[in-house]
């Protein structure tokens, strides 16, 4: 039996079957986004790592007529949806400079040989289904391609459960050709025509006479601008019995022309579907049922004595999402994975930190500090008081704070713990809140070999993902990895839930923290460019992170002083394109907004998988205004302007305590090399 980790190491759809039933999590909120139901064409959107490609493969026939799927009703055969993704490399050959002006027909040949292909695995699929009809599935077995088609196909004679076979010789060849392409293919098709010649067939008999099929094109960024063009054509002409929709990465650039003088218009012709905004993040609460799910269900198909009462049946279903949204349930899965994956509460971590003999003297040196540099002679416990631990680590950065008045903190302070309500006391308890985060991480902040507990647990695993699913899951892995390698009974995991020590989720968030950035530069040709942008920004929310006032605490995203994108380097616009594109800054409308490239009403932020690395929050709480000469240093000056922007930062926030950067060369787990 292969160890729990194996589970959650397959992050990629790529990586899974195309039949995803009992493995696809249907989202609470999905029945305004089933594109089984959508009578035009759809493209769906989402960042790297956000599900897109699962999503699809949900709706084709692979996971609808799933073997798995105990009971298909009639209704599953009302919209046949076919997945296709194509060869990135290939399409990308098919083009006028390297084949002259036969590159449409050859990439229209491409297409329909591809999408033949899937017709038959439907086909397939379908005999092998539960689906109850046998007098259907005899005739659909049988069901000989028409001779107009399959002579155009060279052949004389073809079942559709035979076309896959031949269809893959023909694309064999068509490979072949194409890395020598001296004369002309020697079949020539037109994708829509083919397809919708071979669904008419289909469905003017009695074997499919009221169903209709939807072709689910992924990775629609990597075909080149006139083979979007073509797609673009078929969607604004799309209609019942064939329609095309696209997924394609949020901020990727596509074109939205057709072969003709129309472009392809929102809401016209197609409806836009963003999964994270629409579907898997409406809210936070909605995403952490879903990714509690997740979890569970993989736990579950581990060991389904563990956890009993997920049913993987139910999860793929869409006519149990009601069971799935009552508040018993919710609570019951979110009970599970707070026990799998607990965390110290923010009064947990403060009380820890009274308890540490090295962080303890280091709260009680800054209140000195903060009394000596305002020349009161107040005795330092007065504003230390085990028994009130959040109180006493905020209290460590307010004290530096040029309006805070050591005796008015202090008697402030004392009604609070006397329970005394007036306006003080109310006031003091909201900046204990909007503050303890950012104080607990000054404090760690001084000590790089120590990992601050704020970054285990469920609810922060999910505030690292920012609704990337692949990222959550990349934790959950990592986390019980840290658990087996310090199991001396594997056994033992294999019989109990698993309960990961918050300590081993820690060093899972740091190697994931790390292993994210090395990542970035595999990702696209600005890679690298990317990388040190990442890190270059992570250096400087640190930076922020060492002011002891904390008056703005908690800082991972920026904006820029600027009216206009035209008003950037082209180049800086290319590299913030990029970045938006991989996933490694995340945009966000401010609540005003002048125009539509106005940056001043936008804002950037790092994408949190990050925020281990560089001790930083993974909050959206406060942000960086970067000026635009600010801004071009950090996404394109050398190191040595970059520095210098680096050392400004330092004075202008005053940090002026002795400070070692240990972002540059941080290990691991902080040590330095």
């Amino acid at each position: 039996m292969e160890q729990l980790s194996q589970i959650f190491k397959k992050n990629r759809a790529e990586e899974l079957p195309d039949d995803l039933w009992e493995n696809f999590v249907l989202p609470i909120n999905y029945q305004q986004y089933n594109l089984l139901k959508e009578t035009k064409s759809v493209k769906v959107v989402g960042g790297r790592g956000t599900g897109k490609t699962m999503y699809l493969k949900y709706h084709a026939f692979s996971t609808q007529f799933s073997s798995k799927r105990e009971q298909i009703p009639e209704s599953a055969l009302d919209v046949i949806g076919i997945y296709w993704k194509p060869d990135t490399h290939f399409v990308q050959l098919i083009n006028e400079n390297y084949i002259g002006k036969e590159w449409n027909s050859v990439f229209n040949t491409y297409v329909a040989l591809s999408l033949l292909s899937k017709f038959s695995e439907f086909a397939n699929t379908f005999l092998k289904s539960n689906y109850s009809d046998k007098t259907l599935k005899s005739n659909i077995e049988n069901f000989i391609i028409p001779n107009i088609l399959s002579s155009e196909l060279s052949s004389h004679s073809l079942t559709l459960l035979e076309l896959k076979k031949h269809v893959r010789g023909l694309l064999y060849k068509l490979q072949n050709w194409l890395h020598n392409p001296l004369k002309k293919f020697s079949i020539v098709l037109d994708a829509k025509a083919t397809i919708n010649y071979l669904v008419n067939e289909l469905t003017d008999t009695n074997l499919l006479n009221s169903s209709s099929f939807h072709i689910f094109i992924d990775e629609f960024e990597n075909f080149r601008g006139e083979q979007q063009k073509i797609i673009n054509t078929w969607m604004k002409h799309g209609e019942n019995p064939l329609l095309f929709s696209v997924a394609f990465k949020k901020h990727a650039i596509v074109s939205k022309e057709t072969t003709g003088n129309e472009t392809i218009q929102q809401r016209n012709d197609h409806r836009i579907i963003d999964l994270v905004d629409d579907i898997y993040a409406n809210n936070e609460s909605e995403f952490k049922i879903l990714a509690a799910e997740i979890i569970a269900n993989k736990i579950h198909n581990y060991s389904s004595t563990l956890v009993e009462f997920i049913d993987p049946k139910l999860i793929s279903d869409q006519t149990m999402l009601n069971k799935r949204r009552s508040p018993a349930y919710k609570k019951e899965i979110l009970n599970l994975v707070t026990t799998i994956f607990p965390q110290f509460t923010y009064e947990d971590i403060s009380q820890q930190m009274l308890n540490d003999s090295i962080l303890s003297d280091k709260i009680k040196k800054n209140i000195k500090q903060a009394l000596k540099e305002k020349k009161s002679d107040i005795n330092i416990n007065i504003y230390f008081d085990n028994n009130f631990s959040k109180e006493t680590v905020v209290n460590s950065i307010l004290l530096f704070r040029k309006t805070t008045k050591p005796q008015e903190l202090a008697n402030t302070f004392e009604e609070y713990k006397q329970g005394i309500n007036n306006k003080k006391t109310i006031a003091y308890k909201e900046q204990v809140s909007n503050s303890i985060v950012g104080a607990i991480l000054y404090i760690y902040s001084s000590f790089p070999k120590r990992i601050c507990p704020i970054y285990a647990g469920f609810d922060r695993f999910c505030t690292m993902s920012k609704n990337n699913l692949r990222h959550l899951l990349e934790l959950c892995y990592q986390s019980f990895i840290e658990l087996e390698n310090n199991s001396k009974n594997l056994e033992k995991i294999k019989n109990t839930l698993p309960i990961v020590k918050i300590d081993l989720q820690l060093k899972a968030a740091k190697f994931c923290s790390k292993q994210e950035l090395d990542t970035i530069s595999e990702l696209g040709p600005y890679g690298q460019d990317l990388q040190k942008i990442a890190h270059r920004l992570g250096r400087i929310f640190y930076l922020k992170q060492k002011i002891r006032t904390q008056s703005q605490p908690e800082n991972i995203h920026f904006s820029v002083e600027t009216l206009s994108l035209q008003t950037l380097d082209p180049k800086v616009t290319e590299l913030l394109y990029q970045a938006k594109l991989w996933n490694i800054i995340q945009e966000y409308d401010e609540t005003t907004k002048d125009t539509e490239n106005n940056l001043a009403t936008k804002e950037y932020m790092l994408t949190p998988i990050l925020a281990p690395y560089y001790k930083i929050t993974m909050r959206k709480i406060h942000k960086i205004v970067f000026s635009i000469s600010e801004f071009k240093t950090i996404f394109l000056e050398n190191d040595d302007s970059y520095e210098k922007l680096y050392e400004s930062f330092i004075h202008k926030w005053k940090i002026d305590e002795i400070f070692e950067d240990r972002t540059k060369d941080l290990g691991l787990f902080g040590e330095q090399y």
